[in-house]
Order: structure tokens, then sequence, then C-alpha cells
């Protein structure tokens, strides 16, 4: 892509990434969109020719993050801090008209399926020809918002070539889009549409190229991975992706996001057991165990099958860490339906848990139930729900105290106290993750590293844990006596 117009000065921008992990590969190619435009990326508080925000519109809270941030972007363009302002993303296809008339201030309101057109929408309002002024004559402003709402696509986009966010050794990969699942609660079909999977061969061109940069674990997603395929009449579904890209060359780990239990089969179970590359980890969203809330929210699988399901999990990946969201405050939720989650949630032990309380979005089935659960009573059933759940994590990282576990190395630390207080500050740490840790969502591995040993950013390293600090793991590099962590030969554990 050749700049937009190379006779005028490079126009600055920044942008702002919210969300979740599909939110932010659409953030590394609008990244990548607007570098091969010619533009210059520039930091948060730069002065900018355009502030971006991608924005999540998913729930209440997320909708607060993004109504702060397009706030603080607007209070920088009143101080001519940036010149413009552009909100894209989730929000901005869900509201597009009301936060035109929410923020007059705004200068481009741009949907999902404008994402790569994304540099010329801001070289037009950013650009010379875009320097207008209001009715008001106010300057700054511009006379109305270009918004760009367009319909969904009708394949899920091509994440080809991203400036990345995320550490080099790591991506999220995502390989479809939507939803038709017609959960109660959930706004994602408005907001992103129905469900499409990304056709193979392009999920298999992109994993090429991640790895091809750096990658060594991919990370895959989309808004239900076990349902990919059945859209486009891949019969191989997820289980034959998998086997797929396990086979890629450079691939060392492969994990599998927001899988939905009434879609989960035998046939994932198995593949996910098989690939030799497939962490023994899974993000499984259950949401709740109690029946008739289950039948509410149109799960379409009850407590007796989810239970057959996690059964049938364990028995077939050993030491599989399963991930998992549930929700509080449900309307019609009684105090014993939150009792029953928090019992099944002391029983199940599981390796992670997220919650959320209840947020009623409009348009939905759930919107138009009642009684509606009292706010305080559901913020009490919530924290409830996370004390459970955190002693829980916590009883099964101090269990891996004195376990070697493989770890990804990410970074090394220059202010380790910052990162954990029992950090010893005299020695190097290393950032890392082990194979039952997710990035961004699960705890992480600090690892003391030898002062005369390179930092091996993005190896794969042996450790010995020795500790813990809340959620997070202390642990020490286990070198061998030729040098290289993992080296067949004697080792020698660092003291």
């Amino acid at each position: 892509m050749t700049p937009t117009n190379p006779s005028r000065r490079p126009l600055r921008v920044n942008l702002v990434s919210l969300g979740c992990a599909k939110n932010l590969i659409d953030s590394e190619r609008m990244l990548a969109v607007l570098g091969q435009a010619g533009m210059i990326l520039v930091g948060a508080d730069d002065p900018a020719d355009a502030t971006i925000i991608n924005t999540c519109g998913f729930i209440e809270d997320a909708r607060r993050e993004a109504f702060t941030a397009i706030e603080r972007a607007l209070r920088q363009k009143r101080a001519r801090r940036t010149r413009r302002v552009v909100v894209a993303g989730c929000l901005a296809q869900y509201w597009g008209e009301n936060l035109r008339k929410r923020y007059p201030g705004i200068d481009a309101i741009v949907g999902l399926a404008g994402r790569d057109e994304l540099a010329g929408v801001v070289d037009r309002v950013a650009g010379n020809a875009g320097a207008t002024r209001s009715r008001q004559g106010r300057p700054g402003e511009t006379a109305a918002a270009d918004v760009r709402l367009e319909p969904f696509r009708r394949q899920a986009a091509d994440d080809r070539v991203r400036l990345r966010l995320t550490e080099r050794c790591w991506a999220y990969l995502r390989i479809s889009e939507g939803c038709s699942q017609g959960c109660a609660f959930c706004s994602i079909p408005r907001i992103r549409g129905p469900f499409r999977s990304k056709p193979p061969d392009l999920v298999l061109a992109e994993a090429r190229e991640l790895l091809a940069d750096g990658a060594v674990e991919l990370n895959l997603i989309g808004q239900e991975t076990t349902g990919y395929g059945r859209d486009i009449g891949y019969r191989a579904g997820l289980a034959g992706l998998l086997r797929r890209i396990n086979a890629l060359p450079g691939l060392r780990w492969l994990r599998v996001l927001y899988a939905h239990p009434a879609t989960l089969s035998d046939r994932h179970i198995a593949a996910l057991a098989e690939c030799d590359k497939v962490v023994p980890y899974l993000d499984l969203p259950l949401q709740h165990i109690n029946d008739r809330l289950l039948r509410l929210m149109n799960r379409r699988l009850d407590r007796a099958g989810i239970e057959d399901l996690l059964g049938r999990l364990h028995a077939a990946i050993d030491k599989l860490a399963i991930r998992t969201t549930m929700m509080v405050g449900f309307p019609t939720e009684t105090e014993a339906e939150s009792a029953e989650l928090l019992e099944f949630v002391r029983r199940q032990r599981f390796a992670a848990l997220g919650a959320f309380v209840y947020s009623p979005e409009p348009r939905t089935a759930a919107a138009r139930l009642r009684p509606a659960v009292e706010e305080i009573v559901a913020r009490e059933r919530y924290e409830q729900l996370l004390l459970a759940q955190q002693q829980i994590a916590f009883d099964q990282a101090q269990a891996l105290v004195g376990a070697r576990l493989d770890c990804l190395v990410l970074a090394e630390l220059s202010r380790p106290e910052a990162h954990a207080a029992r950090l010893d500050r005299r020695r190097r740490w290393l950032l890392a993750r082990h194979a039952r840790q997710a990035p961004e969502i699960d705890g992480v591995c600090y690892l003391a590293c030898p002062a005369s040993r390179s930092v091996p950013l993005g190896a794969i390293v042996p450790a010995e844990i020795i500790g813990r600090r809340d959620y997070d793991l202390i642990g020490r590099w286990v070198v061998s006596r030729a040098g290289r962590g993992g080296a067949s030969g004697g080792r020698a554990i660092i003291e």
C-alpha cells in the first residue's frame, strides 16, 4: 500500500486498543494499514493528527471504558494535543449514531467492516483537506462525523499483515468471526454478525506468517472455536484444522480458546489429546450450572451434559487445565441457584475462572426477563464466587512448588520489584509462562536467570518452581552443564 498523499507531510496517529483478543487482532491490523499508508505511529501522550480508539461494546463495563477513552481523546483535542478523534471497533458498529449524538466532537466513526479502509478515513478527516470548522466556528471540530457503518462481510476478515502488539514469541490466530448460538444475554451477533469460518487455507497462511515472524505459540480464537467449519462445508472441522496447524514447522505450542460446551464433540477431544503441540489447556466458558438458568440463557446443555463433558475431557487429556467463565446475577437467579453455582465451582476446582455480573443488553431476550437481581445482591454473589476460586487457584499454585515445568520466556525484567515483591533484586529475572497459563488472562512465571547467561527470549526452557506469589509462580531456570536449558546431560539448578 502506498502513502495516501505522498506530497503532504506524514500524518501522526496514535491508537488506543480496548477489549478482547479479537479486538487486539483488529488493532494490530489497523496499525499495519496505517503504517503501510505512510502514517507515523506515535504514543498516546504525543502530539498527533488523529487519535483512533478501537472500542469494545460487549457489556456495560466495556462501554464505560470506551466512553472514558473517548472523553480523554476529546479533551486532548480541545487542548490541541490531537487534531481529530476517530472511533472504531465494536462500540462504533453497535452504537454508531448514538456515539455521534453523545460526542459531537468525534470526527469519524468506523464500523468493523471498514477496518482495512481506516487509513483513507483518517486521511480524509485529519489531512489538510479535512481541517474544517463546525457551524459554531469552534476550532478543532468538524461539521459532522464521517460515519461508515457497512454491512457485515460474508467471510471472516483476512488478518494477515499485522503490526503485532504482543511479545514476538506468541500470537493470537483468529479462525472465525461472529456467532449464531443465540445466547439470551449476548449482543455479539448484533455487533459482529453471524458465525463465519475463515477458510482453512487462509488460516494456515496466517499461521505460517506468524511463525515466520517469530511466534512459537499460537492461540486459536473466535467467538466459538468449536463450531469451526460448519458454515463453509469443511467437514473436518476444528479437529481437522488442529491437525493441520499442528504439523506446521516452527510451532511449539497450540492453544484453543473460546470453546462452546454445546459444540465441543468427541472428535474435538480426540484431536486435542492426539496433537503433540496442543497444550493441555482449554478455555470453556460455561456461564452457569443450574438447569433452569441454562435453559433461560439458551446454552443448549444442561448440568448433566456439562459434567459428562468435563469428565470426558479429563479422562482423555492428562493434567488438563480448564479455564471457564461464569455469570452471576442473571435475571430471576435465586439464592439457591447462586449457591448451586458456588458449590459446583468449589467441587470442580477449575484451573482458572473468570466471572462477570450480568449486564442487560438492549434487544436481547434476557433484557426482557423479570425480576432482575438487585445490583448489590449480584455484586455479593460475584465476590463470593471469586473468593472461592481465589483459594482454589492459590492451592493449585502451591501444589506446583517443587515441580519441573517447561516455560516460554517472554522478557527480561528490568525492574523486578515492580512485578513481584518477593523477587530478589540482586538476581536477573525472566518473565515467562508455562503451558497451562494462557497469555494475558492467567498468571505468569518469574524465573531466576544466572547473570552470565544470555536471555533466551522466545525459547521454551525447563524451570523448577520454588514458590508462588498469589496467582503467579516463582522458579529457577534449569540450565544444563553444557550451558543450554533442556539439553541432555547433567543439570545445575540456579541457586
